[in-house]
């Protein structure tokens, strides 16, 4: 694309930004809907941040951003609006500036995945789910995404006992009609959502007989087919969400908040 005066601007921001590598997909999605604006990567230290909320509330160039480590929890406390989901997980990794400055923030990474399984043709209505790491910040993500989706029973694995804490407390306040099976109980679909699983040495959270006894699984993290997990699926016959597709579901759960409308393809 070319860029012009009248190209509007999406930041990734985080620090240090040079980790991040969203931008690529995010730019040629926005070639492909036709929208004239760019994503980069902006470094902004933390003591630095009060004067990029001043900028991207005063520009008009500015469509929004996507926010990284260390700066969600900042920006959770700076926006003028959140929606419910972000309210319900207490974190945002997306924010859309309104036409007056305002800033409304969301929080994709569970819609992600949930737009990756859908792509790949499963449904979530009914299952029953394990969820691996449930207690961090994609995990808790994916299990309220999850829940909103239909999900009706869950098996929760979380080492940190208040990670854990806040993951029932999710459940207990919001989705209570959701039960809460043993820690051996079978399920339709196993996930993933720790980083068990990108060394070749790494321990798998599932046995073989989960992964083969499954509908589908999941694994949030490295590109396609290149987790020891997903391979081992596959191998077993066992269809794969991976961490590629779900790459491909944030970046239109991001640019349709971004760009408040549904994307086109």
């Amino acid at each position: 694309m070319q860029i012009t005066g009248k190209t509007k601007y999406i930041p990734i921001i985080g620090h240090p930004a040079w980790k991040v590598v969203s931008p690529p997909a995010i730019n040629a999605r926005l070639a492909e809907e036709r929208v004239d604006a760019v994503m980069t990567a902006l470094d902004v230290t933390p003591e630095a941040l009060p004067a990029f909320w001043t900028l991207l509330r005063s520009s008009e160039t500015m469509l929004g951003c996507s926010i990284t480590f260390p700066h969600k929890q900042p920006a959770f406390d700076e926006v003028d609006s959140r929606t419910d989901r972000a309210d319900r997980l207490g974190a945002l990794n997306t924010l859309r500036r309104g036409a007056d400055g305002s800033l409304t923030g969301d929080a994709t990474d569970g819609l992600a995945l949930c737009a990756a399984i859908a792509a790949a043709g499963h449904d979530l209505a009914g299952r029953s789910a394990r969820i691996v790491g449930a207690g961090g910040g994609a995990g808790l993500a994916i299990v309220d995404a999850f829940c909103e989706a239909g999900v009706t029973a869950l098996v929760l694995a979380e080492a940190d006992p208040a990670r854990l804490d806040a993951v029932m407390d999710l459940l207990v306040t919001h989705w209570p009609r959701v039960a809460l099976l043993a820690p051996d109980s079978p399920v339709d679909v196993q996930v993933n959502a720790t980083t068990l699983g990108l060394k070749e040495t790494d321990t798998l959270p599932f046995t073989d007989a989960e992964l083969q006894s499954a509908a589908f699984v999941c694994d949030i993290v490295g590109p396609a087919g290149q987790t020891v997990m997903t391979r081992r699926a596959a191998a077993l016959g066992t269809p794969v969400v991976d961490g590629a597709a779900m790459g491909e579901g944030q970046v239109a759960a991001q640019l349709s908040f971004i760009l408040d409308r549904p994307l086109a393809g």
